[in-house]
């Protein structure tokens, strides 16, 4: 699942960046984050039931897996087998995108639309649904020292007056959190926050 979510990742940064050299202004309207973020959520949980049905099917074909189906046990074995392995990380991740999503749009919205654009907040969204569990919170982490560094840089050599846009971050940060997960997985803290 991971692997899916960071190509899906790399699909909507290359889109992005390809907004950038194209005048068309439908990559930052609040249309092309909607529609990258209700594509995601679809396509992650059609994979997780794809995933689930080759699972059930694999062990239907195995004799010692056989064992885990009916007539040997009940359904609720294997739903809750896929349910932990497969939807759990990203029902979480949703729950926390969503719960942001709103936070930031309300946010937004109460001070005049300063801070994030159309799309942004669909971005963010989109980017910490698909790190999953427990990768989002080392993306918010990452997220917050790569911004402050980048603020603090561009304050100090750039225009100290102007705001940084966080439009280009919250993509490359979210591919940069699923690399970097690797190998934090190996870490005995991070496999207590699994599932």
């Amino acid at each position: 699942m991971v692997n899916i979510a960071l190509i899906i990742l790399c699909i909507i940064f290359g889109l992005q960046l390809l907004g950038t050299k194209t005048r068309f202004e439908i990559f930052r309207s609040g249309f092309f984050g909607k529609l990258v973020f209700w594509i995601s959520v679809i396509f992650i949980f059609s994979y997780a039931f794809y995933l689930s049905w080759d699972q059930y099917q694999l062990w239907k074909n195995d004799d010692i897996g056989k064992l885990l189906l009916p007539p040997y046990q009940n359904f609720d074995y294997i739903i809750f087998y896929a349910r932990t392995r497969f939807f759990n990380p990203y029902i979480l991740s949703l729950f926390f995108s969503l719960l942001f999503f709103w936070s930031a749009k309300s946010f937004n919205k109460k001070y005049e639309e300063r801070f994030f654009e159309e799309s942004e907040t669909y971005i963010f969204a989109t980017a910490l649904f698909l790190v999953g569990h427990p990768n989002w919170l080392f993306y918010l982490i990452l997220l917050l020292l790569t911004s402050v560094l980048l603020s603090a840089i561009h304050s100090i050599y750039f225009e100290p007056k102007k705001r940084l846009s966080l439009y280009y971050l919250w993509l490359p940060v979210a591919i940069s959190t699923i690399l970097i997960s690797r190998w934090l997985e190996m870490l005995p803290w991070w496999q207590i926050l699994k599932f």
